[in-house]
């Protein structure tokens, strides 16, 4: 968010607008007045400044007229503060005009003159403006740069409704581009603060932002606590709207839970907002809500009332000209239809939002119409074309991950450039204060040995303080060299302890790691049954202790086998053999590591049984397939695997029990020699049909 928030504006006329004519603003009107009488000085500048900042809502082009003006009054009488301001509010219009070049062009000017100034309070005005503006034109790179040094003078300042407003601003970056553990970190961080401040509005989006990510990531049950605290706070804080978006995030997350008691208890609660949208007039909302419900009664068998409410959505959105939200309607459409078993319906409603996803060039649709496509020519039976569909789906899946993975890589390259660039400014504004610093020591210096002093006294002390300062100076450089030869070593080894060794030399050496594909790597994860509510049970700082015990054992575990941890997700753990450094055991060598992870978890959970403590239990998933790997973020760096097979193993995991070892059949096969296994039979996985698997007995 910026200083100033435009909404609406009217044409104005471009000559200067006589006092009176802003009547309908009693400020606005007052100023101009002042201005009248105003002299051509600095307060007349600041006086053009106030009323543009007044009228900026609805009299866009004068607030504009306003601002030049104050700049070029603020050149002519030398005053730097003045035009700052004035060039700093110049970039809002523009950046509302969607002039986003000049926008750039405007803030940078007033950077450049608060850095001459030394004002940090400004300066990190300008910091986030360029950074909320590099977001809206897609260069994320440059937007988390901008942030972070935000972020960095605000610490400094302490300001801390303004450190929560840049975690903030860096979270909408991150899951911009995806990179959501990275974002929920900098939620948690911005929580910190708006709970300081006890700015309840600000909780409630931060609870907000951390279900969606939740729900990004499929984790629709941990999804929910979140929701529902954003939803306890909007029913006391007094905003229809955003209670109205609560109950559907609410509603959403439940009915994502893929049940029937859960679709059903969806109902009442998107029955509420729907009830807010029509009092409040607003369509889109209105129109949102009905194909919500529409999804919630096709998965409680309800065909004819999920095709009621689509229709009044479709009537909204093609009246609103909303072809986003229709395609939304035509895809849930297709889906009911294909439910009742009326396929030549399912076809043309997935045929018309496909046609629509084209023309826009929508690649989340078309890719979504390209599996609904197969899924309903297979309903038809002609299996033939069914499959030459799925080939596109995969084909633009993996191509649009391809590109993702290139973009991040880009976007990281070019926020490291930027970081040095910024660094070698800063070093460059330092060296030249302390030089001045230097200077003005050495007048008075120099002034206090003329005055009491002959000229051969004051050589001999001249090279007598030269000596010793040289001498002062190779002491305190040899102090400074072997202080920062500890913060290397110590810096490389905390990149070593969060990436691979092989990839942390890589990004050392090159400030960016490529991606790599591993044709063969075996993934695990694992969770704990009923963690959520046993989460609520304890303190936050019991539960961090316990996952700490769960994952320190785990931890040493993977490196005993010579897997390598991906991450932690809440209770969530994830590693795979195989990379980065690829051999031929890695299956084995994972079913072995999942065996002792149980029986060292059952040890430690009698202990803490025995001492009172919760107890987990756990589900282990493990599948063997291709991955891409690499480092996402730019901030935190994060090494991280991608491709169908951590998403099967992933489903595996969710399919398995409590205490249970869950293998697809592509592992099965290769560790069959070694482990005693159950086939449990082909059992359907979200999103990934039927899937053999079998339970490793231990």
């Amino acid at each position: 968010m910026k200083k100033w928030f435009w909404k609406n504006a009217f044409l104005a006329v471009l000559f200067a607008l006589p006092a009176g004519f802003f009547a309908q603003n009693p400020v606005a009107d007052s100023l101009a007045r002042l201005l009248e009488k105003a002299k051509q000085d600095t307060h007349r500048v600041n006086l053009l400044i106030d009323l543009a900042w007044e009228i900026n809502e609805t009299h866009t082009d004068e607030a504009a007229n306003k601002l030049n003006e104050a700049i070029a009054l603020a050149q002519r009488l030398k005053f730097p503060k003045g035009e700052a301001t004035a060039w700093n509010g110049l970039g809002v219009v523009e950046e509302f005009r969607s002039d986003y070049a000049q926008a750039e062009i405007c803030y940078r000017k007033a950077l450049d003159i608060r850095r001459r100034l030394g004002d940090k309070r400004d300066i990190g005005s300008s910091y986030n403006n360029l950074g909320v503006l590099y977001e809206y034109m897609g260069r994320f790179d440059s937007a988390l740069a901008f942030h972070n040094r935000n972020l960095d003078i605000q610490k400094t300042l302490q300001d801390t409704a303004k450190i929560a407003r840049a975690f903030v601003n860096i979270a909408g970056v991150y899951i911009e581009t995806g990179s959501y553990p990275e974002a929920q970190s900098q939620i948690l961080d911005a929580l910190f603060y708006l709970e300081r401040l006890n700015d309840q509005d600000g909780i409630a989006k931060a609870f907000t932002q951390l279900g969606h990510i939740q729900l990004e990531l499929d984790r629709y049950a941990e999804a929910l606590p979140w929701y529902e605290k954003a939803l306890k706070l909007r029913e006391q804080l007094n905003d229809e709207g955003r209670l109205a978006e609560a109950l559907t995030d609410y509603a959403n997350a439940l009915d994502e839970l893929k049940n029937k008691d859960s679709s059903s208890a969806a109902i009442p609660y998107y029955m509420r907002a729907l009830d807010i949208w029509k009092k409040m007039d607003n369509q889109s909302g209105i129109a949102q809500v009905y194909t919500n419900l529409a999804d919630a009664h096709k998965k409680l068998g309800n065909h004819q009332t999920s095709l009621d409410y689509l229709r009044e959505a479709e009537k909204i959105c093609l009246e609103s000209g909303d072809t986003q939200a229709l395609m939304e309607v035509y895809n849930v459409f297709g889906d009911t239809y294909g439910r009742m078993k009326q396929f030549d319906k399912a076809l043309k409603y997935t045929q018309t939002y496909h046609d629509i996803a084209k023309k826009s060039g929508d690649l989340k649709y078309l890719q979504r119409a390209f599996k609904d496509f197969s899924e309903v020519y297979s309903g038809m039976g002609d299996f033939a074309t069914a499959y030459k569909w799925r080939v596109r789906y995969d084909s633009l899946r993996y191509t649009l991950l391809n590109e993702k993975l290139t973009g991040d890589y880009a976007r990281k390259e070019a926020f490291f450039t930027d970081r040095k660039k910024q660094e070698q400014i800063e070093k460059q504004e330092q060296a030249l204060r302390v030089q001045e610093a230097e200077i003005a020591t050495a007048r008075i210096r120099q002034y206090a040995l003329l005055g009491g002093a002959v000229a051969l006294m004051l050589l001999a002390g001249l090279l007598f303080n030269r000596n010793r300062i040289r001498a002062r100076a190779n002491r305190e450089l040899a102090a400074k060299n072997a202080a920062i030869q500890r913060e290397r070593e110590r810096a490389d080894g905390l990149l070593k302890n969060i990436l691979p060794e092989k990839t942390a030399e890589e990004l050392k050496l090159h400030n960016a790691v490529q991606p790599v594909r591993y044709e063969s790597v075996t993934v695990m994860f694992t969770d704990f049954k009923g963690f959520t509510k046993i989460a609520e049970q304890v303190s936050p700082e019991s539960l961090i202790a316990l996952l700490d015990d769960c994952f320190r054992l785990f931890d040493a575990i993977v490196v005993k086998y010579g897997l390598e941890k991906i991450k932690t997700i809440g209770d969530a753990y994830m590693c795979a053999g195989g990379l980065p450094t690829p051999n031929d055991t890695h299956p084995v060598d994972t079913v072995k590591a999942a065996l002792e992870m149980l029986h060292g978890l059952n040890t430690l959970m009698q202990k803490n049984a025995a001492a009172g403590k919760p107890v987990f239990e756990m589900r282990v998933g493990i599948h063997t397939g291709p991955v891409v790997a690499g480092v996402v973020g730019s901030h935190k760096f994060a090494y991280d695997i991608w491709g169908d097979t951590v998403n099967t193993a992933a489903r595996l995991e969710q399919n398995s029990e409590p205490g249970k070892i869950n293998i697809s059949e592509t592992t099965h096969r290769q560790v069959k020699h070694l482990f005693d296994c159950t086939f449990r039979g082909k059992l359907a996985a979200k999103n990934k049909g039927e899937i053999a698997m079998y339970f490793v007995n231990g």
